[in-house]
């Protein structure tokens, strides 16, 4: 039997229930900005290529932008091979470790896959000293962000400076 005080109870815990998902709906309705009530909005960040951002970063004139874009066209083509073998040591270690393979297997896996990571980045920051080498000595202080960029630069079969497709897990 339900007594007064267990229906009093449970009314108190519905109405705090719908308490809670109003206030959740106008929180969600306020984010974004840009009227469309409660539905999701971009967060209004603009996509820009790297050469975009590198132009942005060192205020790159036409004749250093051509010649960036040169120099980092050629550690791209270079870095095929790299790039190549750092996908092969990427699947013969998920494959080492997914068929329970005996562990010597999966540690020399690992090492393959150490070597071909440490290549990329040491292709990575040739490509980096390359841009740098390029640069007016006002430019070259602000190659921090720049150093930022670089990692993972040559990593996509697109071209280095291609928009890379937003991915979601």
């Amino acid at each position: 039997m339900v007594t007064t005080r267990m229906t009093s109870l449970l009314w108190r815990v519905t109405t705090l229930a719908v308490v809670v998902a109003l206030a959740g709906a106008a929180v969600s309705a306020q984010r974004g900005g840009r009227g469309g009530g409660g539905a999701p909005t971009t967060t209004g960040a603009e996509i820009r290529s790297r050469m975009e951002i590198l132009t942005d970063i060192f205020t790159l004139d036409k004749d250093q932008r051509k010649s960036i874009k040169d120099a980092l066209d050629v550690h791209y083509k270079n870095s095929a091979a790299v790039r190549a073998a750092l996908k092969k040591a990427r699947a013969d270690l998920g494959a080492a470790v997914v068929g329970s393979k005996p562990q010597a297997e999966i540690d020399a896996a690992t090492k393959a896959y150490a070597d071909a990571t440490a290549a990329m980045a040491d292709l990575e920051m040739k490509a980096l000293a390359d841009v740098r080498a390029l640069l007016t000595t006002d430019q070259q202080p602000k190659i921090q962000p720049a150093f930022n960029l670089m990692r993972g630069i040559f990593l996509d079969d697109k071209k280095w400076d291609e928009i890379p497709e937003i991915k979601a897990y």
